[in-house]
């Protein structure tokens, strides 16, 4: 009878942040490495869009009339607090960030009047935003220091270059306009349909003629910090508490999974 091969540390520490237990279809996932994108369909109900068309105007009552990006949407609860860990969109953070180690690193809405498009913002190696980096080794495992989930509560337009997260050199398209750009794909999104993409791709919102809303969450691993002004409040870690996946992504940052636990026992 052969000899049973114990598992090597890196096959323990591979297995404790769920690497290798991957719920994403192959298709995806060699559409994402080979894109940097992938449009994920309707994440949001009628009557989420709804309310969270409703929390978005609140608050611009409350805050500032002229209110056009709104940081750390989460703390006003309802949709804006349970898009942050949506189920289907949990399988795509763990396989595409670092297994088990990923968690929400901000959150913004944007209610933007009508006026002209965005500019492409740069794109792979070009980007110098240390948490933009990209990564897929060749044991399949992706390693993306930043993912956004864009929800259209609009629709919205996104610009996306396919393949730029990979670009090893600037885009030659800044001083020209969108429609202009051979490689532009636009992603044409209804109210509540989201995109997950690497912030190392190339991408801009296009214009429409009325308010364009949407929601943004923003995902990294999980040593990265929040952002400023995006640190959840202990009221809100409470409400959360008895929720896995809002609690999972809420974790403080941490590197090893026993750090993660020693967190979830406090």
């Amino acid at each position: 009878m052969a000899a049973t091969q114990r598992p090597t540390e890196e096959d323990v520490f591979d297995l404790q942040i769920g690497l290798g237990q991957s719920c994403v279809a192959i298709e995806d996932r060699h559409f994402f490495d080979i894109a940097g994108y992938l449009e994920l369909g309707r994440l949001l109900s009628p009557s989420q869009v709804q309310q969270a068309r409703a929390q978005l105007q609140t608050a611009r009552a409350e805050k500032d009339d002229q209110i056009e990006q709104w940081i750390h949407i989460i703390e006003a609860g309802g949709v804006l607090e349970d898009a942050m860990a949506l189920a289907s969109v949990q399988p795509y953070l763990q396989e595409f960030i670092w297994g088990n180690q990923y968690r929400l690193v901000g959150s913004r809405a944007s209610l933007q009047p009508s006026r002209g498009q965005q500019r492409l913002k740069q794109g792979g190696r070009a980007d110098k935003r240390r948490y933009a980096r990209y990564r897929c080794t060749g044991e399949g495992q992706f390693r993306c220091l930043m993912m956004s989930l864009y929800i259209a509560l609009e629709p919205l337009a996104l610009g996306v270059v396919p393949g730029s997260h990979k670009a090893e050199f600037p885009h030659p398209y800044a001083d020209i306009p969108l429609e202009q750009i051979p490689p532009l794909r636009w992603l044409e999104l209804a109210p509540g349909a989201g995109v997950l993409f690497t912030e190392s791709l190339a991408y801009a919102v296009g214009d429409y003629p009325s308010e364009r809303r949407w929601l943004a969450y923003h995902y990294g691993p999980s040593y990265m910090v929040d952002w400023p002004g995006c640190e959840p409040s202990d009221s809100l870690l409470r409400r959360v508490a008895t929720d896995p996946l809002k609690k999972h992504v809420l974790l403080a940052p941490y590197y090893h999974p026993e750090d993660a636990q020693k967190k979830q026992s406090r």
